[in-house]
């Protein structure tokens, strides 16, 4: 049976009257439009972030459209650092003070490119797209199982990406914990390749999180999906690092591409919503599925598709196998 042909515009989002709603990476982006939309139709979210500041400025920012859009806002932020699994945990065990249901989680976080340092024990990028939501996301579960209870509807989404298919469909735990040689060499051309295949890797791991998240509570009334959001412009994810690879004509180049053929964030945060808030996704039963946009000729956005990646990524031993190793970095991490 073909999946069914799936559409998004903002006027399709239901009241979300009463729902809480949190949001990784909502200072800018596509986290910054989900916030948005969910915060429009009358949810209450927090906007989880790792820097005080921008996240307040966000708030302000967001505050004046929906005030505009006439929209009394239920905005709050969170503090939250991924690159830490203390801080995360601590982060959502502070969350577990403030609510007392969580309907829609959208760990929409992300870096790219980040460098292997001497204070990283893992490789860095893995480490905060994945560990560090690993640790915050599954300190919340009781209460999203609690809220799931009581609703039979909550929706998490794991943000993850194409560049999951720039590696192999089975994730090298020693490329995560191996430093490698060159980690302390200046930025140049050449790491390109490799960053972005380990770049992949944690997306990977976001998709089989997603995966065994699903498999694990998807009778208990979770949907849990990840989308890749498209080539977005205006996220800043991976920018400052390409520059110090690529040169500052980098900047130029990226500007000009973002400019005229990458899409708007609003799209890029249509299909993380849909998964959020569409009464669609548990009518068509979508759940534990990777999905991307679907834009015609003109680069313009017509909905989410459901993508089939193939036999290689429905290994239920795989999933199982990044759960039980993310447990026990976290236990490791906790221990110190």
């Amino acid at each position: 049976m073909s999946s069914p042909t799936l559409s998004f515009s903002p006027s399709d989002i239901p009241d979300l009257t009463g729902k809480v709603a949190l949001v990784t990476g909502a200072n800018v982006g596509i986290g910054f439009e989900t916030a948005y939309f969910l915060a429009s139709h009358n949810a209450t979210v927090y906007l989880a972030c790792r820097s005080e500041s921008r996240a307040l400025s966000a708030i302000d920012t967001l505050q004046a459209r929906l005030k505009a859009a006439r929209v009394d806002a239920k905005l709050y932020y969170h503090n939250l650092d991924l690159g830490s699994i203390k801080t995360a945990k601590s982060s959502a065990d502070d969350f577990l003070t403030k609510e007392t249901r969580l309907d829609i989680l959208i760990a929409n976080a992300g870096v790219l490119g980040n460098q292997w340092t001497s204070e990283w024990e893992y490789e860095p990028m893995f480490y905060t797209n994945h560990l560090g939501h690993f640790a915050f996301v599954t300190t919340l579960l009781p209460l999203i199982e609690k809220t799931a209870s009581l609703t039979h509807d909550v929706r998490i989404v794991c943000t993850t990406s194409k560049a999951l298919t720039m590696t192999s469909p089975t994730i090298d735990y020693n490329s995560i914990t191996e430093r490698p040689k060159d980690a302390d060499a200046p930025r140049h051309l050449g790491q390109f390749a490799n960053a972005m295949k380990v770049y992949g890797q944690g997306k990977l791991a976001n998709l089989y999180f997603a995966k065994e998240l699903d498999r694990r509570y998807r009778e208990k009334g979770v949907w849990v999906n990840a989308p890749h959001p498209g080539w977005v412009g205006g996220t800043e994810l991976g920018l400052h690092e390409a520059f110090d690879m690529f040169g500052f004509i980098t900047k130029r180049i990226v500007n000009f591409l973002h400019t005229w053929f990458a899409m708007k964030t609003t799209d890029g945060a249509a299909t993380q919503t849909y998964l959020a808030t569409s009464p669609r996704v548990p009518e068509y039963g979508i759940h534990g599925q990777y999905l991307m946009p679907r834009n015609n000729w003109l680069w313009k956005y017509q909905g989410p598709q459901v993508i089939n990646l193939g036999a290689p990524y429905q290994n239920e031993e795989e999933w199982s196998k990044l759960w039980q190793w993310s447990e026990e970095v976290v236990k490791k991490e906790l221990a110190k």
